[in-house]
């Protein structure tokens, strides 16, 4: 005789994989590097890119959000609810037991929020991990370049400001790029390549000497003249710092920028002379 299908078993292997592939996604995100290295370098772990990684952690938490439902509401719907009330009341009864378990959690949950320890030496220890992976000559001229346009590409310190010709020294260097509001990253996932190849045919070309800032009197200098100084325009200047989290205003001088933004004047000054160098 043919055996009907068991949802049960079938519902319980689902669970058990499902769990299995968001506890393997799980560790992957836990110590894959920053979204702007890893979209930059076309990072990947066991042949999946960390976009990959975050697509499969989704779905199949997804899934197995779903099976549990499965599981509990249709399934074992009345042994659920007779556990309920058996612990229920066992709990009462227990009240030590109980109120630990609460307070268990609310202490991860502040802990965490909070960023103490032991809590910050987990949370820490994969952001070590995942900076571990970061190479400072492969790093984008500005984080999270490749979810740039050519047009906002262009503004960017040393790019000239004209998109047009950045298009065309990727046509001449054999890529396909169909319009100048095109990202980095449609054009290389297009081209099967990787946005920093891409950049590196449109990258201005390294100078033999590195540009310095005054060593005196630079707290009192505006971003307009450091910009007019480095033959830059000030609002690639800008919008250069904005990708770093850094407000700066044309007339504002850099030791405002610098209080306002907590930084230091040698932070500043180190952040500002490897943008007018590229």
């Amino acid at each position: 005789m043919k055996k009907s299908f068991n949802w049960r078993i079938f519902i319980s292997f689902g669970l058990v994989l499902s769990f299995v592939m968001l506890l393997v996604s799980g560790i992957v995100l836990y110590i894959a590097p920053p979204g702007r290295v890893a979209n930059w370098t076309d990072w990947r772990m066991l042949g999946l890119t960390k976009t990959g990684w975050e697509n499969q952690h989704a779905v199949f938490g997804f899934a197995f959000a779903v099976l549990s439902i499965f599981h509990l509401f249709f399934i074992n719907w009345k042994a659920f609810v007779s556990y309920l009330k058996a612990r229920a009341v066992r709990g009462l009864k227990s009240p030590k037991e109980l109120f630990s378990s609460l307070l268990l959690f609310l202490l991860f949950g502040v802990g965490t929020y909070f960023v103490i320890q032991p809590f910050s030496a987990i949370i820490d220890f994969g952001n070590n991990i995942s900076a571990s992976w970061e190479q400072r000559d492969k790093q984008p001229p500005v984080p999270h370049a490749e979810t740039m346009t050519l047009v906002e590409l262009a503004r960017q310190p040393g790019l000239g400001g004209d998109a047009e010709l950045l298009k065309t020294k990727l046509d001449e260097a054999g890529f396909s790029v169909t319009s100048v509001d095109e990202t980095l990253a449609d054009i290389a996932a297009r081209n099967s390549t990787t946005a920093q190849k891409l950049y590196q045919h449109i990258a201005p070309p390294a100078e033999s000497g590195k540009k310095t800032l005054p060593a005196e009197g630079l707290g009192r200098k505006t971003l307009q003249e450091i910009a007019d100084g480095a033959a830059i325009s000030v609002s690639s200047l800008q919008l250069a710092l904005g990708q770093k989290g850094i407000e700066a205003e044309q007339d504002m001088t850099l030791k405002t920028i610098a209080e306002q933004n907590s930084l230091t004047m040698s932070e500043l000054r180190g952040i500002l002379e490897n943008m007018i160098s590229r």
